[in-house]
C-alpha cells in the first residue's frame, strides 16, 4: 500500500489510449513520480484489486479489466457516471460521506461496500479509499476493491487494523456533530418556541389551539433529546456501561415491550474506547429487534472471561432463519457494527428458532 498508483490522463473524464498517458502527472502515496507509470501499470493490469478512478465529482474516470470482470459491466455501462449509482442502498451514503471528509482519507481507508453488478447481483467487498490531487492540484479519488475470497497478507491485515479504527472514529465524530447540531440549535430554537407560547398564554389567556401545540412541542423536545442522548452517550462516560446500557434500555421500554440489561461489573475495567464499541454494537442490535423482530421482550447481557467480551442480544420474536453472510448482504443492522467487531478480532453469529433470535457478538480484549 505504499506504493503509488498513477492514472496520467491529461483529461480524467475522456479515456484514452495508453501512449496519452503523461508520465508523472498523478500521484497517490510518494512524491517521487518518476515511478508513478511503472506502479500504476502493474496494479492496474496485473494486480490483485479491482481499480476505480474517479474525479472530483465522484465520476468513474477509468477502470481497470479486473473490475470489469468482478461487477460484469462494459466500461461504457460505468464511464462518466457517478459511482454511487452502482452501489447497495446505505453503502451509497456511506462512500459519499467518506469521500467528503478530507480528514478521513489523509490515508488510505478501508470500508465494506455492496457493489451492485449487473443484473442487479451483490459483491460484497473491502476497499480502500483513498483522495489525492494531481500535479495541477486537482482533487480525485482511487478506489482499490477486492472481494472477501482476496486473502491480504500479514502487513495489509496489520493495515486493516488501523483503518478499522480510523472509520470508527469518523463515524463517532460525525454523531458527535449531529448530536451538538442538534442539542445546541433546534434543541434550542423548539425551548424558545414553547417560552413564547408560555408568554403568549399568560398575555391572552390559553386558547384551544394552543394545547396540542404545546403537546406537539413537548414531543419533539424529547424525542430530539431521546436522539441527541444516543448520538452522543455521556452516561457511558459519566458512570460507566452498566448506567448506560442500562439508561438506554429505560428509554425503549414500554409496557409491551421489555429490555433487561445485565451487565457484568468486570466489564468497568476495559478501556473507553472498548466500552462504547459494546454500547453501540448493544445499541444496533436492540435498533434492529425493534424493527425486526416483532418482540415484546429483549434480553441483553454483556460478560467478559479472559481477554475476551460477550455480547448477547436475545428477543422473543418471530426469529428468521438467515445466515449472518445473507443479512450482511441485505443491508441490515448488522452491517453497521461489523467494522467495531473486525477491529476487536471478534465475531459474530446468530441463533435462531421458531420464537426467538439471540445474536451473539464475541470481542478480544486488546
Amino acid at each position: 500500500m505504499n506504493k503509488k498508483i498513477e492514472n496520467g490522463a491529461n483529461n480524467f473524464n475522456d479515456q484514452k489510449n495508453e501512449s496519452d498517458y503523461i508520465k508523472g502527472q498523478y500521484s497517490l502515496f510518494e512524491e517521487d513520480f518518476d515511478r508513478d507509470e511503472l506502479c500504476f501499470d502493474i496494479f492496474f493490469k496485473e494486480g490483485p484489486f479491482g481499480i476505480m478512478l474517479l474525479d472530483r465529482y465522484f465520476q468513474i474516470g477509468r477502470l481497470n479489466q479486473k473490475l470489469e470482470k468482478m461487477l460484469e459491466y462494459k466500461p461504457k455501462e460505468m464511464l462518466g457516471r457517478q459511482v454511487f449509482e452502482f452501489l447497495a442502498g446505505e453503502d451509497a451514503l456511506s462512500l459519499k460521506s467518506v469521500l467528503q471528509n478530507g480528514q478521513a482519507l489523509k490515508t488510505p481507508l478501508l470500508v465494506s461496500l455492496r457493489f451492485i453488478k449487473d443484473k442487479n447481483k451483490v459483491l460484497i467487498t473491502d476497499t480502500y479509499v483513498r483522495k489525492y490531487k494531481t500535479k495541477i492540484g486537482d482533487e480525485q479519488y482511487c478506489l482499490l476493491i477486492f472481494d472477501k475470497e482476496f486473502s491480504p497478507n500479514g502487513q495489509l491485515l496489520e493495515l486493516k487494523q488501523e483503518i478499522y479504527h480510523t472509520i470508527i472514529a469518523t463515524q463517532e465524530q460525525e454523531r458527535q456533530n449531529i448530536g451538538s447540531l442538534l442539542h445546541d440549535s433546534t434543541a434550542q430554537l423548539l425551548y424558545a418556541i414553547r417560552l413564547n407560547l408560555q408568554h403568549q398564554t399568560l398575555k391572552s389567556g390559553e386558547k384551544d389551539w394552543m394545547l396540542p401545540m404545546k403537546e406537539m412541542l413537548n414531543e419533539a423536545i424529547f424525542q430530539i433529546r431521546n436522539i441527541s442522548m444516543d448520538l452522543v452517550p455521556s452516561v457511558l462516560n459519566d458512570f460507566g456501561l452498566k448506567a448506560a446500557i442500562g439508561s438506554m434500555s429505560e428509554r425503549i421500554t414500554i409496557p409491551d415491550f421489555q429490555v433487561i440489561p445485565l451487565v457484568q461489573e468486570k466489564c468497568e475495567e476495559l478501556s473507553e474506547e472498548m466500552k462504547l464499541a459494546i454500547y453501540r454494537i448493544v445499541q444496533e442490535l436492540l435498533n434492529n429487534c425493534m424493527k425486526h423482530a416483532v418482540a415484546t421482550r429483549i434480553r441483553v447481557k454483556v460478560t467478559m472471561k479472559d481477554d475476551w467480551v460477550n455480547v448477547e442480544v436475545g428477543d422473543n420474536g418471530k426469529g428468521f432463519k438467515k445466515e449472518v453472510k445473507e443479512c450482511m448482504e441485505e443491508g441490515s443492522g448488522l452491517r453497521n457494527i461489523q467494522n467495531r467487531i473486525n477491529f476487536y478480532n471478534g465475531s459474530i453469529k446468530i441463533k435462531t428458532q421458531n420464537t426467538g433470535t439471540t445474536v451473539l457478538v464475541t470481542l478480544q480484549v486488546i
